[in-house]
């Protein structure tokens, strides 16, 4: 049996292709799945600072003012709308990530959205006034997907 030096060569660089191949989609899984951690990160990242935001005192006292139905300054206006238009930009992002593939639907607090949305969360924040305010110039798909997972669903119907 004679032995081809060409043969040997050929079958040595399909042999590299086909390594090369393998390790590149190692690579490429590696690199989604640290993409997706960072979405993650990312998203507690904006939910931290949304948080820190409601805890300053001023924010507090604009809100829960709104809330009471006391009458408002300007400023505290300005503050109430500024931390729902944060929120409804923070939704909106996440609801991005999710139809990116970086965040599942499990992921996304669609139940706390509703509570924030019908004014039944943890802060009196008029978030279903910014969302009424900005829709049209939201996401066309974060529209569709917030009208019929939290607009559509009072958390009262909600089982």
């Amino acid at each position: 049996m004679e032995v081809d030096l060409g043969q040997i060569v050929a079958l040595g660089a399909n042999v590299g292709v086909i390594a090369g191949l393998i390790f590149l989609a190692m690579e490429v899984r590696q690199n989604n799945k640290f993409l997706a951690a960072q979405a993650r990160y990312s998203l507690r990242q904006y939910r931290s600072d949304i948080a820190d935001s409601l805890m300053l005192p001023h924010v507090i006292e604009a809100t829960h003012k709104w809330a009471r139905g006391e009458a408002i300054t300007p400023e505290e206006r300005s503050t109430g709308l500024m931390v729902a238009i944060k929120i409804v930009e923070l939704w909106e992002w996440q609801y991005g990530e999710h139809a990116a593939g970086m965040l599942r639907k499990d992921e996304l607090p669609i139940g706390a959205w509703r509570l924030w949305f019908y004014d039944k969360g943890p802060y009196p924040v008029p978030v279903r006034e910014i969302y009424d305010m900005r829709k049209t110039v939201l996401n066309t798909a974060f529209v569709r997907f917030f009208e019929e997972h939290v607009v559509s669903q009072p958390p009262e119907q909600v089982g």
